[in-house]
């Protein structure tokens, strides 16, 4: 038992480090490949042009990007006040869990920075896992209605047929993702429900329950789905799907602030950057983060998304290259700057949280 036991501990790390191996292999070949579409001789070169295109920045829209990415801080926190739905968390408090919560996303791969949500919720505010997770799975399935609802939307004004690539397929796709997240949105404690009737089936027929870490997740995944139920039945939803559009339309116009201030410097006006084109490309750029292909921080995997996307949709590949690394490093480095100002702050001895006597009685109250 113990020489089976190593045996799949090594087997788990070897498989670890080919995934990094490949992840990480695949984001530099796409910085290679997409630098060498870049007209210039040399790689060195196209790094050069991409520089030039960021010291030439519009700093207006740029400012007014940066401060908008700052203060929607606010909004994902009150989103996240209503979920958790206790007076022992601030808005502020939440402000900078979600700065914490965007800075992980952005550095680590396939969404995985999403549990330091949970963390910080456990480790600073002592509310269980349980609340993190439920509050976490509700929210993200909000954003996935919205996002998919968005697109289907901005096809439809774009009108793609008039570009390299069918709708028809497209918004077909988009519509399917749209009805799964739905169903997701309206039935996720039954999904987890029937996952926790086919856990318990497993444990008779395997006696696995008798082991504690499955039987540790078990018991976690029966309080997360308790906490959805509960948040189900405070008839919340008309509220944080609101504050979930405006929070969404406010980050995908960051996006196209930053875009504009790059692309304004050469030649292009707000005129010539169709919102909807520009929110395609972006969203493409996002959808690629929750692959698990994505490389760290993004580097490659992402500008590819977005080159990709807007190309078809009648930007130069050159350009599109100078703005999709511009834009992307830009978001990554502001996001990573707040998300450490958020932290130092939490982490501040000075920093005082809302105590209660009993914390039972506040998730109870909920």
């Amino acid at each position: 038992m113990a020489e089976k036991r190593t045996r799949k501990q090594k087997l788990k790390i070897i498989l670890k480090i080919i995934n990094v191996v490949v992840v990480v292999g695949l984001g530099i070949f796409l910085v290679y490949y997409l630098l060498n579409q870049i007209e210039s001789q040399s790689i060195k070169e196209a790094i050069s042009e991409i520089y030039k295109a960021f010291l030439n920045i519009y700093k207006p829209t740029m400012a007014l990007a940066l401060t908008l990415m700052f203060f929607n801080g606010f909004l994902r926190g009150y989103r996240n006040q209503i979920l958790i739905g206790s007076d022992r968390i601030r808005l502020l408090d939440l402000f900078f869990v979600s700065h914490t919560r965007n800075a992980f996303n952005m550095v680590l791969p396939a969404r995985t920075g999403e549990l330091s949500y949970v963390y910080v919720l456990k480790k600073k505010f002592k509310f269980p896992i349980e609340i993190g997770v439920s509050t976490l799975a509700v929210g993200l399935v909000f954003d996935l209605v919205i996002v998919f609802s968005l697109i289907v939307i901005s096809i439809i004004i774009v009108g793609i047929n008039r570009y390299a690539v069918s709708s028809t397929a497209v918004i077909i796709i988009a519509f399917a993702l749209l009805a799964i997240s739905l169903l997701m949105l309206f039935f996720l404690s039954k999904i987890i429900g029937i996952l926790i009737r086919g856990i318990e089936i497993i444990f008779r027929k395997t006696g696995w329950g008798e082991y504690k870490v499955p039987s540790y997740i078990y018991e976690k995944l029966v309080g997360v789905n308790k906490n959805i139920e509960i948040i189900q039945k405070r008839k919340i939803y008309g509220r944080v799907y609101l504050v979930s559009i405006i929070i969404r339309l406010i980050k995908f116009s960051i996006y196209y602030l930053m875009i504009h201030s790059l692309m304004q410097p050469m030649g292009y006006s707000f005129a010539d950057l169709n919102y909807w084109v520009i929110f395609l490309a972006t969203a493409a750029a996002e959808i690629s983060a929750v692959l698990p292909t994505h490389a760290l921080a993004g580097l490659g995997t992402y500008e590819f998304a977005f080159v990709a996307v807007i190309t078809m949709l009648g930007f130069s590949e050159g350009v599109a290259i100078k703005v999709g690394f511009n834009y992307h490093i830009i978001n990554l480095v502001f996001t990573v700057i707040f998300g450490i100002f958020s932290i130092i702050i939490l982490a501040m001895p000075f920093y005082k949280i809302r105590e209660i006597k009993d914390i039972n009685e506040d998730t109870n109250n909920r």
